[in-house]
């Protein structure tokens, strides 16, 4: 369910400067569908319950597998938690830690009183202390649940100008199979306590419950232009496509499991990422055809395979005979397979300040694009990161990019990362990514390397100003393969300069 629909629209601006929407049920506000030329302008939104509440955590049993946490006066009891809960420091307001508790289990012990539950408890998930804000997600919708605030599919030329969310269920704005979107100054930021209508005994900590600007499969990517996103509990923006799984390859002829819904049509380029981190060279679909439903063979090696575990169980079930142009040399079992021009190439984020959230501040994985003029501060992930994601499936690899002019501080992790990965963990090879510039950014604190820089083919770097914190650690899983031999303020592996033959 959704509050509002808008579907089959084409050519009209719907101007809402100084409405507020407050939403009753915690599901969708807007959803958009099959729109052309659609404008939306000067709507905010929020909602009411919250789709979070926040407790003080007063106990944590012995074995630190439970807290138990009292709701703060002006926030409602949990009911169903809606997945993450995080931890935030009551005297900085900002999160104990890098780590993130899903899949919790949520009891009532009285009123007002909630036991969680850790879904896992190794000691890095063990960092709570009694005093602490945990900030949860709930779920009340009983008309029925929809994810994320604003949703647009299969749409054209979305413009999205002044548009303020103070809250949201899952993402704020996201747009899958959208082309050409543009967002005007929107922001999403948490709803400041003088302006809140709800009498709180402590301000919110949290706006979005997840991202906060999301793209998905755009074949011309969106542009974002002086956008706001504070205080979401994930990235702030995040651009990629879905990539699909191939389980034989026999010359031209690829057998591929489609990662939900197959949007690789005859006539698309595709890009490949090998198991092993390599890149192929890309290559042109001639046909594509059904083939049946995933095998118990195949769903056995998915099961081996470094990818997140709901992909392997719901996510790769449906297969399609794929044929190409000629044979890709390298190309076999358990290659990553995209769309190369369905990741959101062309895009922009420009002008945009974003931070205090909980992951990174931009997330991507398009091409032809560019990343300039953004102030990025507190993130506890990398600021800007490029990188295909094989363990979600999320295409693709960048080439012809331009990240110059960031301010990046205060940061807990790398401040800008290109880095290519294999789904064995093995790091790709020069030419991953084509035709980087890096120019005039500045990078002030966050964890070593503040620049890492591997897997380029054609790289241009000039007056990057690099200071990150030495005392700053990285969690073990964003160090990987390449930091095996010590950190450094910047690192570059298997890079290959401009001009360079």
């Amino acid at each position: 369910m959704a509050h509002l629909l808008l579907e089959g629209l084409e050519d009209v601006t719907l101007v809402m400067d100084g409405v507020e929407m407050v939403c009753t049920e915690t599901t969708r506000a807007i959803t958009i569908k099959n729109c052309r030329n659609l404008t939306l302008r000067g709507l905010t939104i929020d909602y009411d319950p919250l789709p979070f509440t926040q407790g003080r955590i007063v106990e944590i049993s012995e074995d630190t597998k439970r807290f138990t946490t009292e709701i703060i006066d002006g926030y409602a009891e949990p009911g169903e938690v809606n997945g993450s809960i995080e931890i935030f420091n009551p005297e900085t307001g900002r999160l104990r830690a890098r780590i993130t508790h899903y899949a919790a289990n949520c009891t009532m012990d009285g009123p007002m009183r909630a036991v969680i539950t850790k879904a896992r408890n190794t000691e890095e998930f063990a960092f709570e202390r009694v005093g602490d804000i945990a900030v949860i997600s709930v779920k009340y919708a009983p008309g029925g649940f929809q994810p994320h605030a604003i949703m647009a599919s299969d749409s054209e030329g979305l413009v999205f100008q002044d548009i303020t969310l103070h809250s949201g269920p899952t993402f704020g704005f996201f747009e899958n199979s959208c082309n050409n979107s543009r967002y005007l100054r929107c922001r999403v930021e948490r709803l400041a306590p003088e302006s809140d209508p709800v009498v709180r005994a402590m301000p919110r900590l949290r706006s979005m419950n997840a991202d906060a600007f999301h793209s998905k499969n755009a074949r011309q990517g969106p542009s974002y232009e002086e956008c706001v996103a504070f205080h979401q509990g994930d990235d702030a923006f995040a651009i990629n496509g879905d990539f699909h799984f191939v389980t034989k390859a026999e010359g031209t002829s690829l057998r591929v499991l489609a990662k939900e819904v197959m949007r690789m049509r005859a006539g698309d380029t595709v890009q490949f990422l090998t198991v092993e981190g390599k890149r192929p060279a890309n290559r042109r679909i001639v046909s594509i055809e059904p083939d049946g439903q995933i095998t118990k063979e195949e769903r056995e090696d998915l099961i081996s395979r470094n990818l997140n575990p709901n992909m392997k169980r719901e996510s790769l079930n449906d297969a399609y005979r794929v044929v190409l142009d000629a044979e890709a040399e390298g190309v076999g079992l358990a290659t990553a397979i995209c769309d190369a021009d369905g990741i959101g190439n062309g895009f922009s984020i420009r002008n945009c300040r974003l931070g205090w959230n909980r992951s990174r501040g931009i997330l991507v994985k398009a091409g032809r694009g560019e990343i300039t003029g953004n102030k990025i501060t507190g993130s506890v992930m990398s600021g800007i990161l490029i990188s295909p994601e094989y363990w979600w499936l999320e295409a693709g690899m960048a080439d012809d990019l331009i990240i110059a002019d960031n301010v990046i501080t205060e940061g807990r992790g790398m401040g800008i990362a290109i880095v290519a990965v294999g789904g064995d963990g093995t790091l790709a090879p020069a030419g991953a990514f084509n035709n980087i510039k890096l120019i005039n950014n500045t990078i002030e604190g966050g964890a070593q390397p503040g620049l890492l820089l591997t897997s380029i083919r054609g790289l241009v770097e000039e007056n990057n100003t690099i200071r990150p914190d030495p005392d700053k650690e990285l969690n073990p899983w964003e160090i990987g393969v390449w930091g095996r031999g010590g950190l450094e303020p910047e690192m570059r592996v298997n890079v290959e300069p401009a001009g360079q033959p």
